[in-house]
Parts: structure tokens; C-alpha cells; sequence
């Protein structure tokens, strides 16, 4: 027979409410008490069903995780990474993390995912750029929900943001103190913010270093499209073609900055010997590439946990101010800037 609440309560010597305290993490329970009534539910590997869960507390013990699907062609490696930092948050608080995806042309009388049309999630998470009408519908129907890596420009909503200016900033100026002067970009769209805020500390890294001219010399390709390796492998053939003298490249990504190693090669040029080069994310085929890449390190596992954790707490606390949590980077040498 199964063990219930009751089991546990008994045992401990106290009322069934107080173990419920404990499961749900809600209200106080003298230290002692609460030790050993946890100590029973792991001796007896209780688990509570979900769907009581959702009767006494009026919560599902479920978050949604949405990413647009066209994140699963190149990007993927960095969201999944983002994904699996929440769900190993979610562990803590017994949260199951559900994940879906959604169409470019979301239309929320139809797309709109199962476990929002069945509202079996507490709140969700939105993973990079996800189209504009879902976020709409969840604000609203007063979803509780976390942007991540992303935002709406003039829009107070919950958000947790990778340091992309600095990020971008520290890389350039990087290629820039190791003697490289004519520095290009290479990116896609602008619509994602992210994007826009690499390009942003790449031009104002130039301007304090008197390198401004690179801008007005065109040392610049952006897409109107999702990054890719063929963005970069393209974009990059096609700067040189046309300015030679180029001698370093910051990549808006990694995955770009894959494709621009084999424009590059294809140029019959040498890295770093005759280019530079950065990227930024530190996705895992990074390390790996020929040769290595330099890039900007984004702690994806920390992303999700804290996506995680402003989640939880906006379940904990509906009237909660709106937040904008910002997750630093690091900085990583490797074979494609090294001056050795």
C-alpha cells in the first residue's frame, strides 16, 4: 500500500497540516519538527501525487518552457542548455519543467500550446526570440511569465539578460590591444536584442579606441534573418572580396563564427595569423573547432536555474515589481585570437 500524509503524520507525532506545511514549503515549522518530518518522507520515499499538489495549493507544480522552433536549428545547443539549468532548479521545489515549442506565425486561437490551453503550468518561461502575440496573450490572461534572453523595448516585463554590451566590449577590445585595426562584424537579425547589443559594444569599442573609420569603411554584414553558419561563412567572403585589409572579425555568436572559419579558409587565409577572430556564447562545438575559438563565455546552466528562480518567486509573490536580472560573461582565449 502506498504511504500517504497521513502515514507520516502519524509517524512524526504531528498533524497532517503541519506535514503539508513542510511538502509545500509554506508557512513555519519549528527547525527540529521539520528535519524530522523530512527525514520520514525520505525513510518512507514519499512523493506526492501532482494532482492532489494541485488540489491544496491551487498550483500545478509545472512550468512551461517555450522556445520558437526555428531556435532548434542552429541555436539549439545554447536553449538546451538554458532548459536544462531550470529544470535541474526545478528539482528543489519537486516543479516538473514542460517543454514546447511555437511556429514563427504564432496565432494564439490556434497555436497556443497544450498545457496552456489545459492551464496545467504555473507560469512560463520564454526562451530567446519568441513571437510577439504569445507574449501578449500571456500578460494578458495574467500568466506569470519570464523573458529570457530577450525583451520588448519600451515594456516592463520579467527578463533575465545576458551582458551583452560588455561581452561584445571586452571581445573587441581584446582583438583591438593585440594590434588588429581594420576589426569587422559579422551578425543576423537586429530584431533579436541580444544581437543588437553585441554590435553595440563592438562600434563603441572601436570609438574609444579611434578605430571609428572601420564603420565607415562598411566593415559590417548583417542578415535580416536568424543566425547561422552560412551567414557567417557568406558574410565574411563577401567583406573580404571587397576589404582585404581586414584583420580581425568579432562574430555576433558562435554559430556564426563557425561558418566565418570556413569563409575564411575558403579565402585562402589564415587564422589568426592573417584574422582574428571572437565569437560569443561558448556553445560546445566552440571548443572544439580548427582552430579553437575565442570567445565571450555565457553561463547557460546559471540562465535557467535563475529563470528558475524569478519564476518561482513571482508564484510566491503575484504582487512582486517586475525585474530585470542581468547574467555576466567571461572572457575566453583560445587558438582563433591567440597571438602565439
Amino acid at each position: 500500500m502506498a504511504t500517504t500524509i497521513k502515514d507520516i503524520a502519524d509517524k512524526a507525532g504531528v498533524s497532517i497540516s503541519t506535514v503539508s506545511l513542510v511538502l509545500n514549503q509554506k508557512g513555519y515549522v519549528a527547525p527540529v519538527t521539520k528535519k524530522k518530518i523530512q527525514t520520514i518522507i525520505n525513510d518512507l520515499n514519499y512523493r506526492p501525487l501532482h494532482s492532489a499538489r494541485k488540489l491544496a495549493t491551487r498550483q500545478t507544480g509545472n512550468f512551461g518552457f517555450i522556445l520558437w522552433e526555428g531556435h532548434f536549428s542552429e541555436v539549439e545547443m545554447f536553449y538546451s542548455q538554458v532548459f536544462l539549468g531550470m529544470e535541474y532548479a526545478a528539482r528543489k521545489n519537486d516543479y516538473y519543467i514542460l517543454l514546447t515549442t511555437v511556429r514563427e506565425g504564432f496565432d494564439p486561437r490556434e497555436d497556443l500550446p497544450r498545457f496552456l490551453r489545459y492551464k496545467d503550468v504555473d507560469g512560463v518561461a520564454l526562451a530567446g526570440r519568441v513571437p510577439e502575440p504569445l507574449i501578449r496573450y500571456l500578460d494578458h490572461q495574467q500568466i506569470p511569465f519570464v523573458l529570457i534572453d530577450y525583451e520588448i523595448p519600451g515594456e516592463n516585463f520579467n527578463c533575465i539578460k545576458i551582458d551583452n554590451y560588455n561581452g561584445a566590449f571586452r571581445a573587441v577590445e581584446n582583438l583591438i590591444l593585440s594590434g588588429r585595426k581594420h576589426i569587422a562584424f559579422v551578425g543576423g537579425t537586429f530584431f533579436h536584442p541580444s544581437i543588437k547589443e553585441r554590435y553595440r559594444g563592438y562600434r563603441e569599442a572601436l570609438e574609444k579606441h579611434g578605430l571609428n573609420h572601420n564603420n565607415g569603411n562598411g566593415y559590417s554584414y548583417c542578415e535580416n534573418i536568424e543566425t547561422s553558419r552560412s551567414i557567417g561563412e557568406k558574410g565574411i567572403m563577401q567583406l573580404l572580396e571587397k576589404y582585404p585589409e581586414i584583420d580581425a572579425i568579432f562574430s555576433c555568436n558562435d554559430t556564426t563564427a563557425l561558418g566565418v572559419i570556413s569563409g575564411v579558409h575558403r579565402m585562402k587565409k589564415k587564422i589568426p595569423q592573417d584574422i582574428a577572430l571572437f565569437g560569443f556564447d561558448d556553445i560546445p562545438t566552440a571548443e572544439f573547432s580548427t582552430p579553437k575559438l575565442s570567445t565571450i563565455r555565457v553561463p547557460k546552466l546559471e540562465i535557467g536555474k535563475e529563470a528558475y528562480k524569478l519564476l518561482y518567486e513571482l508564484i510566491q509573490h503575484p504582487k512582486m515589481a517586475p525585474q530585470t536580472r542581468i547574467i555576466s560573461v567571461d572572457t575566453v582565449i583560445r587558438e582563433t585570437s591567440s597571438s602565439e
